[in-house]
């Protein structure tokens, strides 16, 4: 456990005034640097979140959090009361799960100028994936900028387009398969001020929204970040990133404007972009300047700027 200490005391201390100077609420201090300590820690405020991966060989759990909990609160002062720690267990292809508790513990970090609640407790993800943080700035600072109206695919709590709206993007619309993210967009738009009219979130499987999608409707600005895999009951078959991503893109170039363009992410990593399956040639990998300073697995996304062929 000594080592432990070591490490976080070292990562705390590399990224403290980073964190002041810009303002940060949440982000990674650790992310499985020691093989016996097989965890990622994310500092939200005062408060950790902490994933324990889990296989066959890993250690015994229970040891596993007392040791890491011990750490966190001697080099953080965090209690363990605010410490939450989730498993990460090696799934079967396709396996769901996402709801671990129901205690509604949420609260709200502060990030790109926008307002967006978390909740540590209550499922396996936060409501927030701090790998993009740094891509929702590109957003911000450049992607955003002019644009009218903006959609997000497979949008999660809708974090990209809320803070596309602020940073002055009229129209945003949101798609994720599922009810209670989309509850939560709606939520993070009110808690911005936005106009629900104008910043709508819409429950729907993303591939038949696609598909059924007006061909009048057209966007400036396209955000795609699928998971690697999925399998639910409300799709007809499996999704799989590197054998569905052509559908996504060139769907989405169908209602791209001329001098829109796609930002698509997604976290499988081994993924090769099928560029002879795209009905374009203008994609630029821009990875290098997505992952934050507070991530030193260069590999956590891939992000690739896609645009109508010149």
């Amino acid at each position: 456990m000594t080592e432990l200490i070591e490490i976080l005391t070292s990562n705390q201390g590399k990224l403290d005034s980073w964190i002041l100077k810009n303002k940060i609420d949440a982000y990674r201090l650790y992310d499985r640097e020691l093989e016996k300590f097989p965890a990622a820690i994310d500092i939200y405020l005062k408060k950790a979140h902490i994933q324990i991966y889990e296989d066959d060989s890993t250690a015994n759990e229970d040891l596993l959090i007392e040791q890491i909990g011990v750490a966190v609160e001697r080099v953080l002062g965090i209690p363990k009361k605010e410490q939450y720690f989730k498993s990460r267990r090696r799934q079967k292809e396709g396996a769901q799960y996402e709801k671990v508790a129901s205690e509604k513990e949420r609260f709200v970090i502060k990030e790109n100028g926008a307002k967006l609640i978390v909740n540590l407790k209550d499922y396996l993800d936060t409501g927030i994936f701090l790998d993009h943080r740094k891509t929702r700035t590109l957003v911000k600072d450049e992607f955003a900028k002019g644009k009218e109206r903006m959609l997000n695919l497979f949008s999660y709590t809708s974090s990209f387009s809320v803070v596309a709206a602020k940073a002055g993007v009229r129209f945003t619309t949101s798609v994720d398969m599922s009810n209670t993210y989309s509850d939560w967009s709606r939520d993070n738009f009110q808690l911005n001020a936005l106009e629900k009219f104008n910043h709508i979130a819409i429950r729907e499987n993303v591939q038949v929204f696609l598909e059924n999608m007006k061909q009048s409707w057209r966007f400036d600005l396209i955000v795609i970040d699928p998971p690697t895999f999925s399998r639910s009951k409300k799709m007809p078959v499996p999704f799989d990133v590197q054998k569905d991503h052509p559908f996504l893109i060139n769907h989405c170039l169908d209602h791209l404007n001329q001098d829109g363009l796609i930002l698509f992410s997604n976290n499988f990593q081994k993924f090769k972009l099928n560029g002879d399956a795209i009905n374009t040639d203008n994609v630029q990998d821009i990875t290098k300047n997505t992952i934050p300073e507070d991530f030193r697995n260069d590999k956590i996304h891939k992000c690739f700027l896609i645009k109508h062929s010149k």
